[in-house]
């Protein structure tokens, strides 16, 4: 097995608006009558402010500092939904703590298009999130735990290479405790290549089992078992706020991180959504409902977030958003595309059903209509325009013209047939009863008609279309 761990030092402070970075900001820490500061953005960090430092030292530093306190339950949604983002890249995902994530990627690797490019994707996701991440890969979950909290980026891919890359690493990095450690430092034991050349009863002596097991695991000599991560049936996750906010392009940022678990979400259950509800709270309002329907089940997380912001972008606000909450209504199986010989997608761009979801989420659905045939010859009876919704179905069309005009026209002036006739006969149960020899015919403009002549009336030539 291999194990990519992603260790999330600046949790706290990463969910904190980032367009204000300009603005110094921490997350402070209450621990009895002490508050200290837990984590702050790079322009506190620049005036001196540290992790650890007391609040009142920090403000000493930059008065003008902005704090907020750590919310315990909003970490822990802030891990879950990345734990739920992080399914789209394996099935065996393992929220550790409070602020790191294990993912088995072995499986993966080739699915992915190896080691690296694994790698340049989750960076990549997680720079658009706007996370802060330290990465950490290894044979082991402890190893992987220990590099990434070590900043040690080189990826560990054998048990005979850790031996050596887990020698240099600092007892430092060990989760063991304050007793433990001073005992490691009484002892002079500064690294875990120095505490793994102890004999393994002397070892057990002086520093307990646990001590022991733990390097046991480091190095694969003892098991490890870890239980994944198991996902709900319906997804419903929420954000809250740092600031609230009566502009709905705010929402845009937020939104983005609760699709993102969507589509892992959807990744591991191997699904699509057809309907999706977003609930804006609000402080003493009733939260607003803004529900999105699609045309096709889809898990294409880009279009979701296309059409989400343009339902958001329409909606009025009566008063200031606080919470967002994202749930599933509708989950459909997917449509797999078409491969050919070489794996190649026959589906490329954007698809009807894509742009048929945008117009309605910008124009309303009442805006959007579409055409469906009718079982019936008769041309008048054949087509019909109808309100497009999720349950439209798309049907191939007969060769006809594009505009079918409402009354038909007495044709008169000179065209040349180009065609054979073809017959129509229908409708002789009720009032219109339809008994015609239809001809494609030209002027000498080059406007080409559809036109007919009744059976028992064949001298007079009637216009009923027009190709475009």
């Amino acid at each position: 097995m291999l194990w990519l761990s992603l260790y999330f030092p600046q949790l706290p402070i990463d969910r904190q608006p980032q367009a204000d970075k300009d603005e110094p900001r921490a997350v402070v820490l209450a621990i009895g009558p002490r508050r200290r500061i837990l984590a702050c953005n790079g322009y506190a960090q620049a005036q001196g402010v540290r992790p650890e430092m007391a609040l009142k030292n920090a403000y000493a530093l930059v008065p003008n500092l902005t704090i907020s306190d750590y919310s315990e339950d909003q970490q822990q949604a802030h891990l879950e939904q990345l734990t739920l983002w992080a399914l789209q890249y394996s099935s065996q995902v393992v929220p550790q703590s409070s602020n790191t994530l294990l993912i088995e990627i072995e499986a993966s690797l080739k699915l992915f298009g190896g080691l690296q490019s694994l790698l340049k994707g989750i960076g990549q996701q997680l720079r658009e999130q706007q996370v802060t991440v330290m990465p950490g890969i290894a044979p082991t979950p402890a190893a992987a735990n220990l590099f990434a909290r070590a900043g040690y980026r080189k990826p560990v891919r054998s048990l005979q290479a850790l031996q050596q890359s887990l020698a240099n690493q600092s007892v430092a990095h060990l989760p063991l405790d304050d007793f433990t450690f001073k005992g490691l430092r009484q002892s002079g034991i500064r690294t875990i290549g120095e505490l793994q050349g102890l004999a393994p009863a002397a070892l057990t002596r002086r520093f307990g089992n646990a001590c022991t097991s733990l390097l046991y695991k480091l190095d694969g000599r003892l098991p490890d078992p870890l239980t994944p991560y198991r996902v709900a049936e319906e997804f419903s996750q929420a954000i809250d706020l740092p600031l609230e906010t009566q502009d709905t392009g705010a929402l845009n940022f937020p939104l983005k991180r609760l699709l993102g678990s969507f589509g892992g979400f959807l990744k591991s259950h191997d699904m699509g959504v057809r309907q999706l509800a977003i609930h804006l709270h609000h402080h003493q309002h009733k939260p607003h409902l803004v529900s999105i329907g699609f045309l096709d089940a889809t898990a294409d997380v880009k279009h979701l977030l296309k059409i989400a912001i343009e339902k958001l972008a329409a909606q009025v606000l009566t008063a200031p958003v606080i919470r967002l909450t994202l749930e599933s209504v509708e989950l459909a199986p997917l449509t797999r595309n078409a491969r050919d010989l070489f794996h190649k997608s026959h589906s490329q761009g954007q698809s009807v059903e894509q742009l048929m979801d945008q117009l309605m989420a910008r124009l309303g659905k009442a805006a959007v209509y579409t055409a469906l045939t009718e079982d019936d010859h008769r041309p008048e009876k054949a087509s019909a325009s109808t309100l497009h919704n999720s349950h439209s179905v798309t049907q191939r069309w007969p060769a006809r013209p594009l505009w079918l005009l409402n009354e038909p026209l007495a044709l008169n002036e000179n065209v040349t047939l180009r065609t054979l006739p073809e017959r129509i006969e229908n409708g002789w149960w009720d009032d219109m009863d339809v008994r015609r020899d239809y001809f494609i015919a030209s002027n000498s403009q080059g406007s080409y008609y559809w036109l007919y002549r009744l059976r028992h009336k064949p001298e007079q030539w009637w216009i009923h279309g027009l190709f475009a």
